[in-house]
């Protein structure tokens, strides 16, 4: 079976100890454990299972991954029947990306581990799935930092990586912590200190009367900003120099990470269900992180008569059903004339 080990027991045990590199930035008093040798990886959950079949859930385990199935008989049985014909890749550093192409997680969970690579020429794993301008962003840090480089593109599979590193993922406070040491976006008085952040053409909370949203923001002076149409270092300048920004939930808003601590952010958002709290709460624990003002717009909901085609890949039917965090929003026009 599967067997699962704790960061104590790595530390005692010479074996274990022996296949990760530390790797730390001491005047940020952070350490990143980096799996070194051979081992097994799926690129949805980025869970590496050793040539032992050992894991380390304390290390390699995210926010809303449920890997209990990792350590079911069916999945070990499944591992041992195929492992020996999985696709193999040599000398890779695993940093991986969001099989969806989530902004969020690519930004806070899987690229601030790229800082603790310490070699000058890298052959770099990430999913197929990652957009150009992420694969832009990953190149312009990648070059500053004077590191060569070249993509290796993982599709949905399992797959065996020999002589490879794959980094630890860190706390959202170290993730944060590590961006904002590398990533330093410029002051610019041109740019407006209000912006509207619009989810047009985005397949889920849309503001279906943005029409009159707009027209009210910008009697009162936001400037309507839509991220697609930007660079992501345009736009982390673009939030880096707001004082007042209005979004609908979504991961545009990791973008508030590099935000003046004071900024004040109206998240507009659905109500969620209670098991949703993970989600419900994602900006306001970024805007507490970075001591920013928080307001939630709480609005209606509308269903979707169609889900998009990424999304009935990677996500239960049922949750797509249920759930608000997939539905479209109707914003309150007087409560937001009130808010602002």
């Amino acid at each position: 079976m599967i067997t699962d080990i704790n960061s104590r027991k790595i530390k005692s045990d010479n074996h274990l100890s022996n296949l990760f590199i530390n790797a730390n930035f001491s005047n940020l008093s952070i350490n990143c454990n980096i799996l070194k040798g051979n081992f097994f990886s799926d690129s949805f959950y980025y869970f590496p299972i050793t040539e032992n079949n050992e894991t380390f859930s304390s290390l390699f385990a995210r926010d809303l991954n449920n890997i209990s199935h990792f350590y079911s008989q069916k999945f070990f049985d499944n591992f041992k029947d195929n492992k020996n014909s999985l696709k193999k890749f040599n000398e890779l550093y695993v940093l991986g990306s969001n099989a969806g192409n989530n902004y969020y997680s690519n930004l806070l969970q899987f690229l601030p581990r790229i800082f603790f690579n310490k070699k000058t020429n890298l052959k770099l794993a990430i999913h197929r799935n990652s957009s150009n301008k992420y694969r832009n962003f990953i190149g312009s840090i990648l070059n500053s930092l004077n590191i060569e480089f070249i993509f290796v593109f993982l599709d949905d599979d399992f797959y065996h990586f020999i002589d490879s590193e794959f980094p630890q993922f860190l706390s959202m406070k170290d993730s944060i912590e590590m961006l904002k040491k590398f990533i330093n976006p410029k002051t610019n008085v041109e740019i407006s200190k209000k912006i509207y952040v619009t989810r047009e053409g985005s397949s889920y909370r849309k503001i279906l009367n943005e029409g009159d949203v707009i027209t009210i923001l910008r009697e009162r002076g936001y400037k309507v900003i839509n991220p697609q149409l930007y660079e992501i270092n345009e736009q982390i300048e673009i939030f880096s120099n707001a004082e007042k920004i209005i979004a609908p939930h979504g991961s545009n808003l990791a973008n508030i990470i590099f935000c003046k601590p004071g900024t004040e952010i109206f998240e507009i958002t659905p109500s969620f269900k209670d098991n949703e709290k993970i989600l419900e709460d994602r900006y306001l624990n970024l805007s507490l992180i970075n001591n920013l003002k928080h307001n939630k717009i709480v609005s209606d909901t509308v269903n979707l008569e169609n889900h998009s085609n990424l999304a009935k890949k990677y996500i239960h039917k049922n949750v797509l059903s249920q759930s608000n965090y997939y539905k479209n929003l109707i914003v309150k026009i007087q409560e937001l004339g009130n808010i602002i």
